[in-house]
């Protein structure tokens, strides 16, 4: 549409007048377009748009929030791939009443926020310009221009937005000329003070996502699901968030840091996420990150982790590209992570030809000697001898700044968001089935932190290799970390040492009443397959028990392998029994069954009587209910005790449950 308006309105003089044979049939087209013109009243200035998109007038808060309607905002977005710099812009109105001088710069896919300078308290949200004089209720006419004047965007008057619910008006994807009326939305995602999405866009028109509520003050938890959910098993105003990409919920927060960055995660090699960490740290923030470091064995993860040494090695060097500068990402890992020296790999990557710059080294690594150019230095006994990278460094959590912890079940990988490079490029979620949440509580931070820093080896901005403690070299800890956050209690686990598992089936056998619903990845431990056997059946016993009138339901990523709880649970006989798995078969079969996903079914939640009276309570995190898990593998694990986060999971499980042939009803 920019491009039309160029052509049409700016150069007038390169369009000739028809011939005589056309004359008849261009008359009346010329009458239409003419009539389309004042029909749609185009300023004066639409024949200086660019049509570049670089930047757009995104969404405008010109009713105000919730709690001043003097709390007005507007937000600028960069929908391309460039970063674009504000410097020398100017958003004013025509009549130059409102003039609001722009600089700094917005990154790809990023937003620019505006809010009234009267106004500024936003609750976690990153605030990037102030203006003075209040918008009009009854419109304005706003014109965005950059440093040499041309004209970028602009707004004729407010075509959407509702003063009454303190809705705003949202650019509809594809982003059309602003003065046209359908390029407009009404929001309809409630946030903390009416609705709208300030910080961030809006997903749902561009990619089919389904954002109904994100809260950002502190207490404040959002639950996203990266699969269709059934949302007409919502709670009233309490539809969960679904179809969503989780990459972009988590960039969005990590965009907002200030201050310090904290990652631990099992693999990561999503290159957009990766800049994201690379901007934040060459804006001065702190940017640590803990991988692990367990080589596989198959063809797909060893391309996966020879990927991921690449990205690592890009977080290394920062945004510059050079070593031992101030946008260096710090790294850590639970044994030592050699670069990949594969010439040809390492040009595709965007890194030198040669990591001649990287330290040649010649390591004892459990009982062998490794040698190569050190990447990722790791935890070291005091003989300067490294552990063997059997446990794994399994956790899945973020800490932006003091305020927000991320987590759940999503990798850091293309094939876990995506399935493929394919449909990466296309934004088409056809990765493994996974839940993220992320929470704003500063205590739960701390919570958090204290974990990340048991395993970085101290408080320092650089790890203290000889002072890491992973896996069973960790503190023994058995006690939960209680936190309370806005109206809701959370009990914080993490393994090895607190015996996660055992917590959870203990809390299944104490505390669930009525209902009892999963989504697990891998469950091999047979003291919680114990624990739900006797709220089905009443008896542990080998085919014995009566049945009870508990609702039990789930769905299993892994479903024909011996050591799952799934064969019991069928009745089936274990091939390999052992003390870990004994040959206990269930009398009568629950309603389970294999995930039917587009991919993988990767979710780890539990979700104990949702919509009842009882205690409605979500288990999730990084960890599988095994002995692995809970007594080998560095996780962590979130009891929430919350009505209405519960609801929003079985919205989700409900959806799991019919995919794979299950009933609702």
């Amino acid at each position: 549409m920019y491009s039309f308006l160029n052509r049409r309105f700016s150069n007038p003089g390169a369009y000739r007048a028809p011939g005589p044979r056309l004359r008849k049939s261009r008359a009346f087209g010329l009458f239409l377009a003419v009539v389309f013109i004042l029909g749609s009243r185009i300023p004066a200035e639409a024949s200086r748009i660019r049509g570049t998109h670089e930047v757009i007038i995104h969404e405008i808060a010109w009713m105000g929030t919730t709690r001043w309607a003097s709390q007005q905002w507007i937000e600028l977005y960069n929908p391309g791939d460039e970063t674009v710099s504000l410097d020398g812009w100017r958003l004013r109105s025509r009549d130059n009443r409102l003039l609001f001088p722009l600089s700094g710069e917005i990154r790809p896919r990023g937003s620019y926020l505006l809010v009234h300078a009267d106004r500024t308290d936003f609750p976690g949200v990153r605030i990037d310009g102030t203006f003075d004089t209040l918008l009009s209720m009854q419109g304005e006419r706003l014109i965005l221009e950059n440093g040499d004047g041309q004209l970028v965007d602009l707004v004729d008057q407010w075509h959407a937005g509702d003063r009454k619910t303190r809705a705003t008006m949202q650019r509809v994807y594809p982003y059309r000329c602003g003065f046209i009326s359908r390029s407009w939305t009404t929001s309809e995602v409630r946030y903390d003070f009416g609705y709208g999405t300030p910080g961030y866009r809006d997903p749902t028109y561009a990619t089919g996502q389904a954002l109904y509520q994100v809260y950002h003050a502190p207490g404040a938890v959002n639950v996203y699901f990266n699969q269709p959910a059934l949302t007409q098993y919502a709670g009233e105003g309490n539809r969960a968030n679904h179809s969503v990409n989780l990459e972009e919920r988590l960039i969005h927060r990590i965009r907002s840091a200030t201050n310090r960055i904290d990652i631990t995660v099992y693999e990561i090699n999503l290159p957009n996420l990766v800049d994201a960490l690379k901007d934040k740290a060459a804006e001065g923030v702190i940017v640590r990150v803990i991988v692990d470091a367990k080589e596989p064995t198959d063809p797909e993860r060893i391309e996966r982790y020879e990927t991921m040494r690449l990205f690592l090695e890009r977080m290394r060097r920062g945004r510059d590209g050079r070593l031992g500068t101030a946008d260096d990402i710090r790294l850590l890992a639970n044994s030592p992570i050699f670069a990949v020296e594969d010439p040809e790999r390492r040009r595709a990557a965007g890194l030198p030809e040669h990591a001649y710059d990287l330290a040649m080294e010649s390591l004892m690594i459990g009982s062998a000697k490794r040698q190569g150019r050190l990447l990722v230095n790791a935890a070291r006994r005091e003989d300067d001898s490294y552990f063997a990278p059997g446990p794994q460094m399994h956790n899945k959590f973020v800490l932006i700044d003091d305020r927000w912890v991320w987590t759940g079940s999503m990798n850091f990988t293309i094939t876990d968001l995506y399935g493929s490079e394919f449909h990466r490029a296309r934004n088409r979620l056809e990765g493994n089935t996974n839940n993220g949440i992320e929470i704003h509580s500063p205590d739960l931070v701390r919570v958090f932190r204290d974990e990340f820093e048991i395993l970085w080896g101290g408080t320092n901005t650089v790890p203290d290799p000889l002072r890491a403690r992973f896996s069973a070299r960790k503190p023994r800890d058995q006690n939960p970390h209680r936190v309370r956050v806005g109206d809701r209690d959370m009990d914080v686990y993490f393994s090895p040492g607190y015996n996660v598992v055992p917590a959870i089936a203990r809390h299944v056998r104490e505390h669930a009443e009525e209902k009892m619903y999963f989504a697990i990845f891998a469950w091999s431990d047979y003291k919680l397959d114990r624990a739900a056997k006797l709220k089905w059946e009443t008896y542990e016993g080998d085919r014995e028990g009566k049945r009870t009138g508990f609702d039990l339901r789930g769905v299993f990523g892994f479903w024909e392998d011996w050591w799952s709880a799934s064969i019991n649970m069928k009745g089936l006989s274990v091939e390999e029994p052992s003390d870990r798995n004994p040959n206990i078969r269930w009398k009568y079969k629950p309603p389970i069954f294999e995930g039917n996903e587009t991919r993988r079914m990767h979710h780890k939640y539990m979700i104990i009587d949702p919509d009842t009276e009882h205690r409605p309570t979500v288990i999730t995190g990084s960890a599988n209910w095994s002995h692995n898990a809970n007594s080998i593998n560095d996780e962590n694990v979130l009891f929430i005790y919350c009505d209405l986060i519960a609801n929003q999971y079985l919205q989700d499980f409900f959806a799991v449950l019919t995919r794979a042939g299950g009933t609702v009803e």
